[in-house]
């Protein structure tokens, strides 16, 4: 079984953990209506906090990986531990609040979703635009913004863009992202997916979609 040991202090540490902190919101909560997609293909981790989380956060990687390897993904064992290291580039380096992993077809095996639940700031087109990557730097070709709506959320937007790889000359990543406004909760939600197979990512899409429409917020009390 996989047992690498992020380190916490150094991921508390990093300005995106201490902006998320932070930035969320002081009104809405992050919910996903399980009706409306397949929780078994989205393992959900706790940020990286403490060691209570670190022995939830390998447990379930364990489990969703073992799933994934039966239905054609890569072994469990590797599946695993790309997770728990993803988890703590991520909560490092990326602002957000909860990080699921797509492990659904056609590849089967786990692609980031990170999720940022904020307080509302800003004028709503602008911060929309920024929110779901519009606005990321360093990209190979302009982006795509489409209206994206849901019945939980309302009319929010979907951002297509593809970056330059930050660690490999020539290399490429692609960036899908979705965000919403609550003027009700005073908050504002992100997603954003993040691939270095534009392939794997395009056929991913379908199955994100669904996840972005089952997402909605809840009062916090």
């Amino acid at each position: 079984m996989t047992t690498g040991k992020p380190d916490i202090e150094r991921v508390k540490r990093s300005k995106a953990f201490r902006a998320s902190m932070q930035g969320m919101s002081r009104n809405g909560k992050f919910e996903v209506d399980e009706q409306a997609y397949d929780p078994l293909e989205w393992p959900i981790f706790p940020p990286v906090i403490s060691a209570k989380t670190e022995a939830k956060a390998l447990q379930v990687a364990h489990h969703f990986a073992y799933m994934a390897q039966r239905l054609g993904g890569v072994p469990e064992a590797e599946a695993a531990k790309a997770m728990l290291e993803i988890r703590e580039d991520l909560f490092m380096h990326w602002p957000g609040h909860y990080l699921y992993f797509y492990m659904g077809p056609p590849r089967h095996r786990p692609l980031p979703v990170m999720v940022g639940v904020w307080q509302m700031t800003g004028e709503r087109d602008e911060q929309l635009r920024m929110l779901a990557g519009y606005e990321t730097e360093d990209l190979a070709e302009p982006p795509a913004m489409e209206a994206f709506s849901s019945e939980h959320l309302g009319f929010g937007v979907k951002v297509r863009c593809v970056q330059k790889g930050p660690r490999r000359r020539g290399s490429l990543v692609g960036l899908l992202g979705y965000a919403w406004r609550s003027e009700e909760l005073q908050t504002d939600l992100h997603m954003r997916a993040l691939c270095p197979d534009l392939g794997w990512l395009e056929g991913a899409t379908p199955g994100i979609d669904r996840f972005a429409r089952a997402a909605r917020l809840v009062p916090k009390h």
